[in-house]
C-alpha cells in the first residue's frame, strides 16, 4: 500500500532531518579531530597538513580518529600517551594502532578509515582489499617482514611486537581487531576471515558518534565497559561488612568498608563525569557549588581521623567487586570495581577531588594521611550489564534518588536518569545531532572546548514547554513547570513516540526566540507588534503550538512554517478579540492579550482558527 501524500512528505522530511543531524555530528567530529591534531607537537608534521592538501588532511583526521578511540575508550588524555600506540605509516602491515589492556587481558588491534564528507562517512564501506592488508597473524607471531619480504616499520617491531613480548602470562590475553569505519558490505563471517580469524569489534559511523564522540563532548571518558578502578586500602587486616539482598528481581551484594580519602579524591579528580552517570548532578554542577567547608576543614585542619566519624560516606554502584589483600605489598590491599558509578556522596567526593588537585600541584599529599571515608559498594550479581536492562536502570535511578534525598537536589535533576530522559537524549543525538541536557552542565567539556555551541543544546525545561505547547496547553507552557518533573506527570507528558515532534517544536521555539530578539522594524516597537500583533510579546507559545500542529503534519520545515503562520497572527488576534467566549478580556475598545494568552480559551481558539499553510 502506497503512502498518502502527507505521509510521503513526512517520510522525506524525516530523512532530510536525519541527514541534517548526521551533518551536525560529522561537523562536531571534525572539530574534535582537529583539536586532537592540534595537541600534536609542531615537529609531527603529519598532524598539521596544509588546508589545501586534501589527501594529507584525510590522513591526519584518520590518525586523529585513532587518538579519539584511545581517549574515549581508555582515558588516555595526553597526546604523548596515545601517540606511542599509533603505528600508522608506510609498512605498517595494515595495523594503524594498538592498545594492550592489562585489566581485561585484551590486545586491541586498530584500523581506521575517515571520509571527506558526512555522506561518505556514513555510507562508504571499507573494502575487502583494505582489510586484506592487515597482517595481524604474521605480526602477532613475531614476523619482521611481510610476504613480499619487506620489513615492517619500527613502530610495529619496536612498539607493538616488543610490548607483546614483554607481557607476562600472554596466554591469558585475547585479541580483538577494531575496525573504525563502515563494514556494512562485508558479512560478519567474511570479516573474521579477512582479519585472520580474530574476533572483530566494528565501529561504523553511528557507533563512532555514540561511543566515541558523545563521551568526549560530555566528559564521560573511560567509557570502556570493562573499566576497572583500583582503590588501595591502608589497612589490609580490616574487616568489611558483606551482605546480600534481593530487590525487584535484582540480586545485589553490599560491601561496607573504610577507604583512604586520598583514593576517593583521586578517582573524582581523574574520572569526573564518567563516574557520575547515575548521579543527579554533573561534575560542573558540583563545581558550581562552594566547596563544602566542613568537609574541607575535617581533612585539612585535623591530623587524626575525625573524617571517618563526621562524614556519611559515598555510595558506588559496580558491576563486579573484589577485595584482595594479596597484593605483595605490606599493609596494602585493593578493591577492584568494574564500571563504577558514584550515586551518593558527590559533594564529599568532589571536595576530596579538589583537595587532591591542590596536592597534585604541590606534589604533597600529606594532608590525606591517616584519613578515611566510609564506602558503600552495591554490586549487581546477575550477568546483565547496567546499560541493557530496563529494570536495573529503574532500580539504579531509585537508589540514586533515595541516596540523595538528604541534600537539596532539584526534582528536575533527580529525574535526570529516568528512562524517558535517556531515550530523549539518545534520540536527539542519533537523529538530530543535538545534545539534550538531562542534568545541568553535563556538556560543559564540549562547550569549553568549542566542539559544540549553545545552539546545539536542548534545554530540558524548554523541552517541557514545547511539549505543553504541542498539546495546546498554552497557559501551562508559560507558567512554572516544576510539577511536571514529578514521576507520574513526566511520564504522562513525555512520550517516546512523539520525540520527532519535540525536535521539530524545539527548532521552532529557537526560531521564535530569535525573532523576539531582532531589532524592531519600527523604533520603539520592541516586539514588532505591527507585524505580529502581540504574538511575540505574550503569545510565543501559542505561535509555537500552531507551528507544531500545522507545519509538522504537512511536512513543512519549521522556519517556513513560522514565516507563513506568523504573517497571519494579526488576523488571528483580530478574530479572537471578537469572540463571545473572550468577552472577559475586553478593556473598553481594547483587548487584554497579556491575560488572554494565560487564559483557558486560547488553546481552543488556536484549534478552531483556519490557519493557511
Amino acid at each position: 500500500m502506497k503512502l498518502g501524500k502527507i505521509e510521503a512528505k513526512a517520510a522525506v522530511v524525516k530523512k532530510l532531518s536525519h541527514e541534517v543531524g548526521q551533518g551536525r555530528l560529522y561537523k562536531t567530529l571534525c572539530k574534535v579531530l582537529e583539536s586532537l591534531c592540534n595537541e600534536a607537537p609542531s615537529a609531527l608534521a603529519i598532524y598539521h597538513p596544509s588546508k589545501l592538501n586534501h589527501d594529507a588532511l584525510i590522513q591526519a583526521q584518520s590518525r586523529a580518529l585513532l587518538h579519539l578511540y584511545l581517549k574515549a575508550r581508555f582515558g588516555l588524555v595526553s597526546f604523548s600517551d596515545r601517540e606511542k600506540f599509533v603505528t600508522d605509516g608506510p609498512s605498517d602491515g595494515g595495523i594503524d594502532a594498538f592498545f594492550i589492556d592489562e585489566n581485561t587481558k585484551r590486545i586491541h588491534i586498530l584500523q581506521a578509515k575517515f571520509r571527506a564528507n558526512a555522506k561518505n562517512f556514513s555510507e562508504t564501506s571499507i573494502t575487502n582489499s583494505e582489510l586484506l592488508k592487515m597482517d595481524v597473524a604474521r605480526i602477532l607471531k613475531g614476523q619482521k617482514k611481510d610476504e613480499q619480504g619487506n620489513s615492517y616499520n619500527d613502530k610495529i617491531i619496536k612498539n607493538l611486537q616488543k610490548a607483546i613480548q614483554n607481557l607476562t602470562h600472554i596466554a591469558r590475553y585475547d585479541i580483538k581487531v577494531v575496525i573504525l569505519g563502515n563494514t556494512n558490505k562485508i558479512t560478519k563471517s567474511n570479516l573474521v576471515k579477512l582479519v585472520d580469524g580474530y574476533d572483530v569489534d566494528e565501529f561504523p559511523h553511528n557507533r563512532i558518534y555514540s561511543d566515541l564522540l558523545f563521551p568526549v563532548v560530555n566528559g564521560t571518558y573511560f567509557s570502556e565497559p570493562d573499566l576497572s578502578i583500583e582503590i588501595n586500602l591502608a589497612n589490609a587486616g580490616q574487616t568489611h561488612l558483606d551482605y546480600d539482598v534481593k530487590a525487584r528481581e535484582q540480586k545485589a551484594n553490599i560491601k561496607l568498608l573504610f577507604v583512604p580519602t586520598k583514593e576517593i579524591g583521586r578517582i573524582m579528580h581523574k574520572y569526573k563525569n564518567s563516574v557520575l552517570q547515575y548521579n543527579p548532578r554533573s561534575f560542573l554542577e558540583l563545581s558550581g557549588n562552594a566547596v563544602n567547608k566542613d568537609i574541607e576543614a575535617s581533612v585539612k585542619l585535623n591530623s587524626s581521623n575525625e573524617f571517618a566519624l563526621f562524614n556519611n560516606g559515598v555510595t558506588i554502584i559496580s558491576d563486579q567487586t573484589a577485595v584482595n589483600s594479596n597484593t605483595a605489598k605490606a599493609d596494602k590491599a585493593q578493591i577492584i570495581l568494574r564500571s563504577p558509578q558514584l550515586v551518593n556522596g558527590g559533594q564529599t567526593a568532589f571536595t576530596l577531588g579538589r583537595i587532591y588537585e591542590d596536592c597534585e600541584k604541590k606534589n604533597d599529599f600529606s594532608v590525606f594521611k591517616g584519613k578515611e571515608v566510609l564506602l558503600r559498594v552495591i554490586t549487581f550479581v546477575a550477568k546483565q550489564t547496567l546499560t541493557n536492562t530496563a529494570s536495573r536502570l529503574k532500580l539504579l535511578g531509585d537508589i540514586s534518588k533515595a541516596s540523595n534525598s538528604q541534600t537539596k537536589v532539584d526534582e528536575s535533576d533527580r529525574r535526570s536518569n529516568d528512562l524517558i530522559q535517556m531515550r530523549l537524549q539518545k534520540h536527539f543525538f542519533d537523529e538530530h545531532g543535538l545534545y539534550y541536557e538531562r542534568k545541568k552542565g553535563e556538556f560543559s567539556d564540549g562547550l569549553h572546548s568549542k566542539y559544540i555551541n549553545e545552539d546545539s543544546l536542548v534545554n530540558r525545561d524548554k523541552l517541557i514547554r514545547v511539549c505543553l505547547a504541542g498539546d495546546y496547553k498554552i497557559s501551562q507552557a508559560r507558567s512554572s513547570i516544576t510539577k511536571f518533573y514529578q514521576p507520574d506527570e513526566l511520564e504522562a507528558l513525555l512520550k517516546v513516540k512523539d520525540i520527532a515532534k519535540y525536535a521539530y517544536g524545539y527548532e521552532a521555539l529557537q526560531l521564535i526566540e530569535i525573532l523576539r530578539k531582532l531589532k524592531p522594524v519600527t523604533p520603539g516597537d520592541r516586539y514588532n507588534t505591527k507585524m505580529y500583533g502581540q504574538g511575540l510579546r505574550y503569545g510565543q507559545y501559542a505561535m509555537l503550538a500552531v507551528c507544531i500542529n500545522n507545519g509538522l503534519p504537512k511536512a513543512i520545515s519549521a522556519d517556513k512554517a513560522l514565516q507563513t503562520l506568523s504573517a497571519q497572527w494579526i488576523s488571528f488576534e483580530t478574530s479572537v478579540s471578537k469572540k463571545r467566549s473572550n468577552i472577559g478580556y475586553k478593556i473598553g475598545n481594547g483587548f487584554d492579550y497579556a491575560n488572554y494568552y494565560k487564559g483557558s480559551t486560547v488553546g481552543a481558539d488556536l484549534k478552531a482558527y483556519s490557519f493557511k499553510i
